[in-house]
């Protein structure tokens, strides 16, 4: 009798040693999306950081979150229609407090560079308010990842899902970690599984609200790696590691630190 072909194994798997991802930094001790929030996240001992990536108007990948600057900068208007010199003279870190006044909208470039030499991963999330930005995006990342020699340890994100299936078409052996949809509410390990498998993924992001203990076996066993976030307080961290995933993604560097430690099993060192 035949036997069933062997699953290739999945790298992400690591539910006995789950992964710390800082959600836009250490954003709890520094402002979002700025070089202090990355550093201070690698010197807290996180293992990747997660990015929201952008574009400016003459084509530069910016780091932002959101579609506009008013929220995190002192200036206004949308990303996509201010230039990388405007973006780069705003105050990105006056808002949240005085001592971080000065600090810029980052290039995903100055990331890529920071990355390399605290030998920490990436995962970067492609932005944008219409399929096509996001594809240009999620296609630019793509190839500034492989230009970088970094295809075996960043991974490029978002919720459109075909946006990353064509950014892995431009860019072979391109690591993907999509978003599930929706965002929020009940989900299915054949769901999730379709989703990654149209993304090309080995990885599915869940709001760690709606995850429950057989959904992830059940992907699991699919072989999917699960990445909950966004885990910031102790309690969402604790119960997301109880569920068994693969990685926590938060705000609070320290404390998804200390609660992979309180497992009691060896924490996968940050990759050096």
């Amino acid at each position: 009798m035949a036997q069933a072909p062997t699953q290739p194994a999945n790298r992400w798997r690591n539910h006995r040693r789950p992964l710390v991802i800082a959600h836009r930094g250490h954003s709890t001790g520094a402002p979002e999306q700025t070089r202090a929030s990355y550093v201070d996240a690698c010197r807290r001992g996180a293992h990747m950081i997660e990015a929201d990536v952008r574009r400016s108007r003459d084509g530069h990948l910016v780091l932002l979150h959101d579609a506009t600057v008013d929220r995190t900068t002192n200036g206004h208007g949308p990303v996509a229609e201010l230039g990388f010199d405007e973006l780069r003279r705003l105050d990105a870190g006056g808002w949240f407090a005085a001592e971080f006044t000065g600090e810029q909208v980052p290039s995903l470039d100055e990331l890529f560079d920071l990355a390399y030499l605290e030998g920490i991963a990436l995962c970067l999330e492609a932005k944008g308010e219409t399929p096509r930005e996001r594809t240009v995006i999620a296609c630019s990342v793509a190839a500034r990842i492989a230009e970088r020699g970094r295809l075996d340890q960043d991974v490029l994100a978002s919720f459109d899902h075909v946006a990353l299936a064509t950014a892995v078409r431009k860019v072979p052996g391109l690591q993907t970690a999509p978003d599930r949809l929706p965002e929020r509410g009940p989900s299915s390990a054949p769901a999730l599984a379709g989703q990654a498998r149209l993304a090309g993924a080995q990885i599915i992001q869940h709001h760690h609200a709606d995850l429950y203990a057989d959904v992830v076996e059940a992907t699991h066993a699919a072989g999917l790696a699960i990445w909950a976030w966004p885990t910031t307080s102790s309690a969402e961290i604790e119960r997301a590691l109880a569920l068994g995933v693969d990685a926590v993604m938060g705000d609070d560097v320290t404390a998804m630190v200390s609660a992979v430690a309180a497992l009691g099993v060896e924490p996968i060192p940050p990759a050096r």
